[in-house]
């Protein structure tokens, strides 16, 4: 009787959770709270039944990451090699970005803490894609959007497609983009972590019954320090639900739904504390999928609600709080043939986003005097009043629209193949604020590849894409306060272009595997934000701008198979045509992973260069080179149980984590730990 109710009380538990959470909307503010009672309470309904399972460790330990190769289509997999990553040289993330570093491509890019977002090649905010599980992640902050809200524990592996890719994913993929997979592990487990530096406690916990499965997480992290024991602003409470239904037969093959809490998010600046102190409160996402097929057909549905807070103190000064909003959606449909060795791809796309509002308040932060003492001894000290409101104001209220048609084909000749596609794309955004505008656009892209094996173990393949990036509804109809001071939009603005050009040259064998990409790409049109005013900006065209370099990853397993390396890494330039250096371009980069596994143990080293940069554009900085050292490793105790350890940056060094201007300092060193229990 007590293994029965507790069998089923777990989901009927986490569903009451779900929906309580779900159901409390933006202004619960102890939504977390209440998660975290969540899980807590979760875990002591586990059934006991569920701890007489075995579990091969393998499965735990082990995660690809997918570098190059991309997800979106089959076809492009003809022409492109692959690479693979593993979790083992991570022990507790303290970000999900730290999967997509170990791609040579991937660099972080603007201020820290969980809202930190990536660059691709240099390229970010919004020219390139993020996804979850195909799920496209948009933001209306000019730093672009951030995978941060995702518990690193929800995530098995990550696809990367560096480069033009507007043929399947249309505006937004213009440098590349992204795709996070969701938890597929079959097995049961508790898992929890800690990390010393912001004394971050991890909680998670995955189970299943049937054919549905679930994950729960709960994170908490205080201020970190960096390497000179200065306080960072990158605290933050997390706790994320996953559930997922894989039907047996059907019409439906898969349903799953994502729902995220995220309060107290620091964000992690150097001007903090003295000049400005930025803070998230509230970052909600509930987003899901729904994935059908019939015969030769499939499809998708999907949709993503989010909410943002925010609230930057200008100490003496004034206070500013914004909250943004949107709902997106889209679906999907494709089908595919084959015809006289061609093999078809066919799809359609409509996609858009609701309700896309930002508004702000300005309280303002008068100082008065108050005397102390009396007579000619007396002082007049300044006392800051309480926040008095100064004005609010709606800064965008819009929505937008996509449809598109996507067509690929490929075949193979002997040791050459060929792969190409196109797609052609209308968007309408309006303007929702009283004015009523509407901006149309019809983009067209496509790409073409070959690949060629050169010999058995060796090939090469050359790819040339175009792609296009409408401007997003921010750049359109914003006008409003920003940290970096007043932005206005412009109607005006016309659409990003660019063409990638990218050439590879791989080899694969049992014991090594490597491959060097030299890319290039240009663009025209490029937006930024231009001074028009004192502290006054607005968003405008220039005329065309280059990034070009090249990255490299080789691999290589000793035939017993306890010992592995891994070296990577990227140099990027870019410039305008007038050979000023272009903002958000890395330093260059080298990555070298070293693994051993001794019995149901493993050991590894993890050292990272990153060089020095000194030609910057206008909002950045210089950097110092700096090398950083992880050593950590994992010890299988017995069938159930894991235990792993690391010490992140050993060296306690002390460098800004991007050339931003107001990029802080990373984290000096820190000790992970962690222990998972196989159910």
């Amino acid at each position: 009787m007590s293994v029965l109710l507790s069998s089923y009380s777990s989901p009927f538990f986490l569903f009451l959770c779900f929906y309580f959470i779900s159901t409390r909307g933006k202004n619960a503010k102890n939504t977390v709270t209440f998660s975290g009672l969540c899980a807590g309470l979760f875990f002591s309904f586990v059934s006991p039944l569920s701890f007489a399972q075995h579990a091969d460790i393998s499965q735990l330990e082990r995660y690809t990451v997918t570098a190059t190769r991309p997800y979106y289509d089959e076809s492009l997999s003809r022409i492109f090699p692959q690479y693979q990553f593993d979790k083992s040289h991570l022990v507790t993330p303290l970000h999900t970005n730290e999967l997509l570093l170990q791609a040579p491509s991937v660099s972080l890019n603007g201020q820290g803490g969980q809202i930190q977002s990536i660059s691709i090649r240099g390229y970010s905010r919004w020219r390139i894609q993020t996804l979850l599980d195909g799920v496209p992640i948009v933001s209306d902050r000019r730093a672009g959007s951030s995978i941060g809200f995702v518990p690193p524990e929800f995530i098995t592996s990550v696809s990367v497609l560096p480069g033009a890719a507007s043929t399947y994913l249309g505006s937004g993929a213009l440098g590349g983009a992204v795709n996070l997979q969701l938890d597929a592990t079959e097995n049961p487990y508790l898992n929890v972590g800690y990390s010393s530096n912001q004394q971050m406690k991890t909680l998670s916990y995955k189970d299943s019954v049937g054919n549905t499965d679930w994950n729960i997480a709960y994170r908490n992290a205080n201020k970190g320090e960096d390497a000179n024991g200065a306080l960072l602003f990158d605290q933050f409470e997390q706790a994320g639900l996953f559930l997922r239904h894989r039907p047996e037969s059907g019409f439906i093959k898969e349903a799953w739904t994502l729902y995220s809490d995220n309060n107290n998010i620091g964000k992690s600046s150097s001007d903090y504390p003295l000049n400005r102190i930025s803070t998230y409160p509230d970052n909600t996402h509930w987003l899901g999928k729904l994935t059908v097929g019939a015969d030769n057909y499939t499809g998708s549905i999907w949709w993503h609600q989010s909410y943002l807070e925010t609230s930057v103190l200008r100490p003496q000064s004034r206070i500013n709080d914004s909250e943004n909003k949107a709902l997106d959606y889209g679906f999907d449909i494709k089908t595919k043939g084959n015809w006289q060795d061609w093999w078809f791809n066919w799809q359609l796309q409509v996609s858009g986003r609701e309700g896309v509002e930002a508004d702000e308040k300005e309280f303002s932060l008068t100082a008065i005097p108050v005397e102390q003492g009396h007579g000619p001894d007396s002082i007049a000290l300044l006392e800051e009043r309480a926040p008095a409101l100064a004005y609010e104001v709606s800064t965008l209220n819009a929505n937008e629209i996509n449809a598109a048609g996507i067509v690929d084909a490929s075949r193979q000749w002997n040791s050459t193949a060929l792969a190409l596609g196109a797609r052609v794309d209308w968007q309408r955004q309006s303007d929702n604020t009283g004015t009523n505008e509407n901006v149309t656009a019809t983009n067209l892209s496509g790409y073409i590849g070959v690949n060629y094996q050169l010999a058995k173990r060796w090939a090469t393949s050359l790819y040339v894409s175009s792609a296009f990036r409408n401007p997003s509804l921010t750049e359109r109809f914003f006008a409003g306060e920003t940290p970096r001071g007043t932005v206005i939009g412009s109607t005006k603005l016309q659409t990003e272009s660019a063409l990638n050009s990218q050439a590879t040259f791989a080899y694969n064998s049992e014991q090594l595997q490597g491959a060097i990409d030299v890319f290039y790409q240009q663009i025209d049109n490029y937006i930024e934000r231009q001074a028009i005013a004192d502290d006054v900006l607005q968003y405008a065209n220039l005329d065309s701008a280059t990034i070009k370099g090249l990255s490299y990853q080789l691999s290589w397993q000793s035939k017993v198979n306890n010992i592995d390396a891994t070296l990577s890494g990227a140099w990027v330039n870019g410039r305008d045509e007038l050979g000023n250096a272009i903002a958000d371009i890395p330093a260059d980069n080298h990555r070298f992973n070293v693994g051993m596994t001794l019995g149901s143990a493993r050991f590894f080293t993890t050292v990272v260069y990153r060089a020095s940069k000194s030609d910057v554009a206008e909002g950045e900085r210089p950097l110092d080179d700096v090398i950083t050292l992880n050593v950590g490793g994992s010890w299988r105790m017995n069938e159930r149980i894991v235990l792993q350890a690391s010490w992140e940056n050993l060296t306690d060094q002390l460098y800004y984590t991007s050339t931003d201007d107001k990029a802080p300092f990373a984290q000096g060193k820190s000790i992970q730990l962690a222990l998972t229990y196989l159910l």
